[in-house]
């Protein structure tokens, strides 16, 4: 029953050879952005070598590698197979009821999972360890607010249809939150049980893009999730230092 295809699993995406081919041309430009090209920058610029491990750099890299499977994701679902960018993508606009929905559950999410992350996260948390210095802030949120657009376009623009596709929305939904989960872990340090935490996160998102049958709702959710979630981070920690 669960390996039979439903209506909405029932289109074209990409090939199994295609998908994995964009997985490589990923990995190889998120390992060149975050490995090669700082130690090689460091190799051989005149430039501070410091500035390289900061998270000012970081930002650079961020933006650089999200850029590049961006790209990647864009040339296989939409420019490969002539589809246009709403189409190949999923980027329907939502209805208002959709879109309230979506901001209310991005607020909620975070506020209710506070407690859970307070209580198993190790002493020195990375997110809270980021926001006390000015350049650990300010890259925790650009990547919070700038990583909904990529991450969403990644995991419930391409992961998920790609499974939907060949499997059907119930394993493409499993699928998809594991992938989700599990790319996060280095966000929890050594919380493993926090691991559990994230795979919810990609499960409820990857919820709202099935229902919706659009990615912007996700988007919405996921960038009002983050953006909660670093206000709140703030406060305690401002709180914390009295």
């Amino acid at each position: 029953m669960f390996l039979q295809k439903d209506e909405l699993s029932k289109f074209n995406f990409i090939s199994t050879k295609e998908f994995l081919l964009a997985l490589l041309l990923m990995l190889i430009t998120t390992i060149s952005c975050f490995i090669i090209l700082p130690v090689f920058l460091k190799q051989n610029s005149l430039v501070q070598k410091d500035f390289f491990d900061s998270n000012y750099f970081g930002i650079i890299v961020f933006f650089l590698s999200s850029i590049f499977t961006l790209y990647i994701t864009y040339f296989f679902c939409c420019q490969r197979k002539n589809r246009p960018l709403k189409e190949g993508l999923f980027l329907s606009m939502p209805s208002n009821k959709i879109f309230l929905i979506s901001i209310l559950i991005g607020i909620l999410m975070p506020l209710l999972s506070l407690p859970v992350i307070f209580k198993f996260a190790p002493d020195e948390f990375y997110a809270m360890d980021l926001i006390n210095t000015k350049a650990g802030l300010l890259y925790l949120f650009t990547c919070a607010l700038f990583a909904p657009i990529f991450e969403e376009i990644f995991y419930r623009g391409f992961i998920f249809p790609f499974f939907q596709s060949k499997l059907n929305s119930f394993w493409a939904i499993i699928i998809t939150a594991l992938f989700f989960g599990f790319s996060h872990f280095m966000n929890i340090g050594n919380a493993h049980i926090l691991l559990s935490l994230f795979i919810f996160y990609g499960f409820v998102l990857t919820l709202i893009r099935y229902f919706s049958n659009s990615l912007i709702p996700s988007i919405i959710t996921h960038f009002v999730h983050n953006l909660t979630l670093m206000i709140s981070f703030f406060i305690m920690s401002k709180t914390a230092l009295g």
